[in-house]
């Protein structure tokens, strides 16, 4: 008789506990996303040192879109830019233009929309997660946060390096919409996958791929919801329609159709296409089997050195991109949910952990494919790193939570966790010590910044810029913020081999058949370019790679 107030007790401690864990939740929920932001903002945005040539031309794209409403050659609002010929990804200078109109152009407005969504993806995974547990989605976020990969990408401005935020918003969407069958989720969980297509143009292979997949083992669920989900589908298509246009264009009739120039956006075809495939003529066949050859044995020592491409720029030195075992576990994620997936088809049913893996996987293999189209880096693959870092997580949850060792549960989580915190603190000490002054500062060209400046104040009406550096036009124009009508309507260039040669604007000169003769002329050019013999040199500023001077 005396049951009632032990069951009271039990029940008040029960509650008390559970207050507790989600307090403790939430606190290691904001102290994982406290670190993310730390790795992400500390020293911002000087690591890294300089700054790339691809992070000008998608910053000076968004200074003409801020400006113009158009790209740098005049084209209205495109979906693809022409940019140096082949093309570049818009998304990053559509979501810059405003950064840009109101805090100017430069190296600290070009890479805040990269650093913020690098930052927002922590508190994302996590929720996106919580379907699998508590210590997996808190594993998941930490694992990112630390992982070379993910807080290296955040900090500079490569316009590629936004798809898997996109990506996996669309995925969180997604996950909420097949659990809660609720509309406010459905409807607008298709655009974030569109805007991906913005993002990086390697979307096009993984996306189609995915869907089929996930509508294959969903089908029932969409089809109960078939209004909203239909919705969704137009909200998608609406936003991707642009894109659409494009490669239509670009990569299948290779011509413009006469009913797009009443749209509100061009398309122009691109001098050159990165998609071009080799003719199978006999003549070339054999050349084609070698370099499909070369490509696997490319892509496949890439692969098994976890993902190492010999690159500095998303690469630490001695460190994989995704720490030593997410490889392996990952991978090993993905046969187990093999087995998850064939549960789900064979008795029809799902949780929502179930859910979560599902989707994931599918991104994940939907990826895969591109090992057999082009030679792989760490750009091209970044569809395949997060949903092999979420299985790897779940791996580990799930052979936790079901071994029988002597081991005690929490204490082969806390394990995990330390091991992760030593070999990400080993890679973050090297990032924020040796890797800024080690060999990375001439990719980013560090110092350039300064050395513009210098040469904006030479007074003289030529100047001869070094093409001693990728796409110096482009410096140019994002250093000196040169206005984009006078560029549109006074630039001299032509287009050579699908490139864009740039001879030069203003007092700007990138070769020197376009030197005004027998007149003295300005000059930027790297350390020891101009021979310091040369009669009338005059060096006006330098640094430890750069002098500007005027030459009589």
């Amino acid at each position: 008789m005396d049951s009632g107030p032990s069951m009271t007790f039990s029940l008040k401690a029960s509650l008390q506990s559970s207050v507790i864990q989600r307090r403790l939740y939430a606190l290691a929920f904001m102290l994982i996303c406290g670190l993310g932001i730390a790795l992400r903002l500390i020293q911002y945005p000087n690591i890294p040192p300089g700054f790339n040539q691809d992070e000008a031309s998608s910053l000076y794209e968004a200074y003409c879109l801020a400006e113009t409403g158009m790209d740098r050659w005049g084209n209205v609002l495109p979906p693809y830019f022409p940019s140096w010929g082949s093309g570049q990804n818009v998304l990053l200078s559509y979501l810059s233009a405003p950064v840009v109109k109101g805090l100017g152009l430069s190296v600290f407005s070009a890479r805040l929309v990269p650093v913020m969504l690098g930052i927002l993806t922590l508190p994302l995974l996590g929720w996106g997660l919580r379907p699998l547990g508590r210590y997996p989605a808190l594993l998941g976020m930490f694992l990112v946060a630390i992982v070379p990969w993910h807080f290296m990408l955040s900090r500079w401005a490569l316009e590629s390096n936004l798809a898997p935020f996109f990506m996996l918003l669309g995925c969180v969407l997604l996950i909420r919409g097949i659990l809660t069958g609720r509309r406010r989720w459905i409807v607008p969980s298709l655009v974030p996958f569109a805007l991906a297509l913005y993002a990086y143009g390697t979307t096009v292979i993984v996306l189609p791929t995915m869907l089929v997949l996930l509508l294959c083992f969903y089908w029932r669920v969409f089809w109960q919801q078939k209004t909203a989900w239909l919705l969704a589908f137009v909200l998608f298509a609406t936003v991707a329609f642009p894109f659409g246009v494009y490669l239509t264009e670009n990569h299948v009739l290779h011509r413009n159709l006469a009913w797009t120039d009443s749209l509100f956006f061009a398309t122009p075809l691109l001098p050159s296409n990165r998609l071009a495939q080799l003719t199978e003529d006999d003549a070339q066949e054999q050349n084609r089997r070698e370099q499909q050859q070369a490509l696997l044995n490319t892509n496949r020592a890439f692969i098994n050195t976890g993902f190492q491409d010999g690159s500095v720029y998303n690469v630490l030195p001695g460190f994989p991109p995704l720490l030593l075992f997410s490889l392996p576990l990952g991978l090993a994620g993905m046969v187990a949910a093999v087995f998850v997936l064939v549960r789900q088809l064979r008795y029809r049913t799902f949780s929502a952990a179930d859910v979560v893996v599902t989707v994931f996987f599918c991104w994940g293999l939907s990826a895969l494919p591109m090992r057999w189209l082009f030679i792989l880096n760490v750009n091209r693959f970044n569809h395949f790193y997060l949903p092999l870092l979420v299985l790897a997580v779940w791996l580990v949850h799930l052979i936790i939570t079901n071994t029988t060792s002597q081991v005690s549960k929490p204490l082969l989580r806390v394990l995990v966790v330390g091991w992760l915190a030593v070999e990400g603190g080993l890679a973050i000490d090297n990032y924020f010590t040796l890797y800024r002054s080690s060999s990375v500062g001439p990719f980013f060209n560090k110092g350039l910044d300064q050395a513009f400046a210098a040469a904006k104040q030479l007074p003289i009406n030529q100047i001869r810029i070094t093409e001693s550096m990728p796409l110096p036009y482009v410096y140019t124009l994002f250093f000196t913020q040169y206005s984009p009508q006078d560029f549109q309507q006074y630039a001299d260039y032509q287009i050579n081999n699908g490139v864009y040669q740039v001879f030069r604007f203003g007092k700007y000169v990138f070769t020197d058949d376009r030197l005004t003769p027998h007149q003295p002329h300005g000059y930027l050019m790297r350390r020891g370019e101009v021979p310091a013999d040369v009669p009338g040199r005059q060096v006006v500023f330098s640094n430890d790679d750069w002098e500007v001077g005027i030459l009589q």
